[in-house]
C-alpha cells in the first residue's frame, strides 16, 4: 500500500494523502498523485447518517479509508454512491454489506464487463510469463483474443503491484437512477446528477449544495491527464459545462487534489486542444497513435499548461476513443480495440521517456 512518504507507485506525493475537510460534515479522501488506481472518495454525514462517494480499487485500500473515516464520524455509511463503473471507484463495495448502493443504470450495466478475476489472472500471468513477453489473456474485459502481442510486462507489473484483488467480489449497486436523484443524509439533501457519457458511458457527480461541494469523480482529473473510454470529447465538454454550472466553491476530482473553478476551466481547455488538434488528424486518416505522438512530441506541447500533468500518454486512448466515435461506435471502447489502445499507450510512454 505504500507509506505516508510516497504514493502507491513509489513517487513523491504532490499533495497529502487522507481525509481533507471541505465543509460542515463533508470530507474528501485523497490518494496522491492521482495515477492508476490512486482514486479519491468522499464522505457526507449528518448526525447518525452518512453517505460515501465511491469505494476504492481493492479491499486493503478501502479498509484503510473506512478506518480513518470512523475517526471523523463514528457512523457507518448507509448510502454508497458509485459515480461510474471503473473498478477503482467500485471494488471496495463488499466492505459495506448493509449499505444502500446507488449508481446510474448505465454504470451498473458496465460494472460487469471489467472483472476482478481478470486482473488477478493478469497479475499471475505477468509474473509467470515476463520472461517470454506474452500474455495469453485479455488486459481488460472478457473478450478472449488468444495469444497477445509482446507487452511491456515489467512496466505493467510495477503499475499493478500496489493492488491486491485476491479477495474482491464484485458487489453491484442495488439501486439505479437515470437523470437525477435526490437522497437524504440525515437533515441534508444530496443530489446525484448523471452527466455521462464522458469519461465513461454512465458518469455521475454528487452535488452537496449546502456546502457548495461537487464530488465530480472522473469528470475531473487535476494534475494528471484524463482518459476517455466513452466520449466523444464533445460530450465530455458538455459534462464539464454541467458541472461548472453548479457554481461550486469546491470540486473533488476522481484523481488529483481538491480544486476550484480554475482547474475545471483548465481541463476544459485541454479537451478543447484535443478536439482542435487531434480530431482533425483522425478525420484525415491519421492513426490515433501517430496523431497523439505528433501532439505530445511537438515543440508546442512543452509550452502548454498541461505538459507537466502526469501520464500524458493517455492521449493515445482518448484519440482511439474519438476515432471509435467518429466511425459510429456506440458505448465504450472495448474488446480488441481497447486492448490495442492500452498497448499503444504503453509504447508511447516508453517513447516519451526515451526522448525525455
Amino acid at each position: 500500500m505504500g507509506d505516508r512518504g510516497s504514493t502507491l507507485h513509489g513517487e513523491r506525493p504532490r499533495f497529502e494523502r487522507g481525509w481533507q475537510r471541505l465543509g460542515d460534515g463533508t470530507w474528501a479522501w485523497l490518494q496522491p498523485n492521482g495515477g492508476l488506481g490512486e482514486s479519491n472518495a468522499g464522505l457526507v454525514f449528518s448526525g447518525e447518517h452518512a453517505l460515501l462517494v465511491d469505494t476504492l480499487w481493492d479491499l486493503p485500500l478501502t479498509r484503510a479509508m473506512l478506518d480513518e473515516a470512523r475517526a471523523i464520524a463514528a457512523v457507518e455509511p448507509e448510502i454508497v454512491v458509485n459515480t461510474h463503473s471503473d473498478g477503482d471507484h467500485v471494488w471496495g463495495n463488499q466492505l459495506l454489506p448493509g449499505a444502500r448502493i446507488v449508481s446510474t443504470a448505465t454504470a451498473k450495466r458496465l460494472m460487469t464487463l471489467d472483472r476482478p478475476e481478470d486482473l488477478r489472472r493478469m497479475q499471475r500471468g505477468g509474473r509467470l510469463l515476463a520472461a517470454v513477453g506474452a500474455l495469453p489473456l485479455p488486459l481488460i474485459g472478457t473478450l478472449e483474443i488468444g495469444k497477445l502481442p509482446r507487452l511491456p510486462l515489467r512496466a505493467m507489473g510495477r503499475e499493478l503491484a500496489p493492488f491486491d484483488w485476491s479477495e474482491v467480489e464484485l458487489t453491484l449497486p442495488g439501486e439505479t437512477f437515470d437523470g437525477e436523484l435526490m437522497v437524504e443524509v440525515g437533515e441534508r439533501e444530496v443530489q446525484l446528477l448523471e452527466v455521462g457519457p464522458a469519461h465513461t458511458e454512465g458518469d455521475a457527480v454528487v452535488w452537496v449544495p449546502d456546502v457548495s461541494v461537487c464530488f465530480a469523480a472522473d469528470i475531473l482529473f487535476v494534475g494528471c491527464t484524463p482518459i476517455t473510454w466513452a466520449g466523444p470529447v464533445a460530450a465530455w465538454l458538455k459534462a464539464i459545462d454541467r458541472v461548472r454550472s453548479l457554481g461550486a466553491r469546491t470540486y473533488v476530482p476522481g484523481h488529483g487534489p481538491v480544486c476550484g473553478s480554475a482547474e475545471v476551466d483548465l481541463l476544459r481547455e485541454y479537451l478543447e486542444w484535443v478536439q482542435a488538434e487531434g480530431a482533425p488528424q483522425l478525420e484525415r486518416g491519421t492513426s490515433p497513435l501517430r496523431a497523439a505522438q505528433r501532439m505530445l512530441l511537438s515543440e508546442e506541447f512543452a509550452t502548454l499548461p498541461w505538459s507537466g500533468w502526469g501520464e500524458p500518454e493517455r492521449l493515445v486512448i482518448t484519440l482511439h476513443t474519438e476515432r471509435f466515435r467518429q466511425r459510429g461506435g456506440e458505448g465504450q471502447l472495448a474488446g480488441a480495440g481497447r486492448f490495442r489502445a492500452v498497448l499503444q499507450m504503453q509504447r508511447t510512454r516508453a517513447e516519451l521517456k526515451r526522448r525525455g
